[in-house]
């Protein structure tokens, strides 16, 4: 796998952070290592939901500076999209040398019961993560961007509001405009992240130029992350991923396609799916 993000061994001098399961962290991970559970929360983009995102993140920085570590490794079950997040995040937060672990869990290396499980305070102050985008900077520019929707086809659709737990009457839907690329895309049939050659073919099949700005979503932020470290390596100059997510635009008053309430018997909006890629053949 040849993706600059991924680091396939571990080394002495490595802060490590665990992004697995809770319960898995705590029967066994690799020695040392950390667990923040607020990488799997969804957040919104308001002043209040911004500093929840902000404040931890400041806070795991100022554990690895501490520690006086050269680098951070994350890994969970094998380069998955928690993992992807919190290396987006602390790449964003101005740390260079965080890497996803290029390994499926279980790994090699001493291990122990997991116990340095770390809920950070929030504190009053929160400062912008380079690389993130709130609703109000899509809002005023929706029509300017290029929007990719990192869901599945029935979310993207208007079939699940969320791929995990959809709950009755929740609303259905995507952003205006966006692109359909299922995240699980970005892997091969064995789970591994797809080459870069092939991910950079598939991107042709979209309309999109690399030098135009590029934000990409999903339901709570954090299958975007991947895909955003991908493109980035793939040459593509100015690349967001927008915090609060069909999460937060589905409880606004702003424009939707495919729109729909989960549960309800009801038809779907319609509107043509915008794919590319390996989907386009699909549709």
């Amino acid at each position: 796998m040849n993706w600059n993000f991924l680091k396939t061994e571990i080394e002495p001098g490595d802060f490590l952070i665990d992004c697995r399961s809770q319960s898995a962290y705590e029967e066994e991970t690799l020695e040392g290592a950390y667990y923040y559970p607020f990488i799997k929360k969804a957040f919104g983009s308001d002043p209040e939901s911004q500093k929840k995102l902000y404040c931890p993140m400041a806070a795991v920085v100022q554990e690895f500076q501490k520690s006086k570590k050269t680098r951070i490794i994350v890994f969970d079950e094998g380069m998955g999209m928690f993992s992807t997040r919190m290396v987006y995040l602390l790449r964003g937060m101005g740390i260079k040398d965080a890497y996803v672990l290029g390994k499926k869990w279980p790994v090699e290396g001493k291990k122990a019961k997991g116990e340095l499980k770390i809920e950070p305070p929030i504190a009053d102050k929160a400062k912008p993560i380079e690389g993130v985008v709130d609703k109000a900077f899509m809002e005023r520019n929706l029509t300017k961007l290029q929007i990719f929707d990192a869901r599945t086809m029935d979310e993207y659709e208007g079939r699940l509001p969320r791929l995990t737990a959809p709950e009755e009457g929740t609303l259905c839907g995507r952003l205006p405009g966006a692109f359909l690329w299922d995240w699980r895309n970005l892997y091969d049939g064995e789970a591994n992240l797809i080459e870069r050659s092939i991910f950079k073919k598939r991107l042709n099949g979209f309309p999109f130029m690399p030098e135009r700005p590029t934000v990409i979503y999903d339901y709570n932020g954090a299958r975007s992350c991947l895909l955003a470290l991908m493109l980035r390596e793939a040459g593509y100059i100015d690349v967001t991923t927008y915090q609060g997510s069909w999460f937060e635009w589905r409880k606004s008053n702003l424009p939707k396609q495919a729109v729909a309430v989960f549960g309800a018997k009801q038809g779907i909006a319609a509107a043509a799916p915008r794919v590319g890629g390996i989907d386009r053949k699909k549709v």
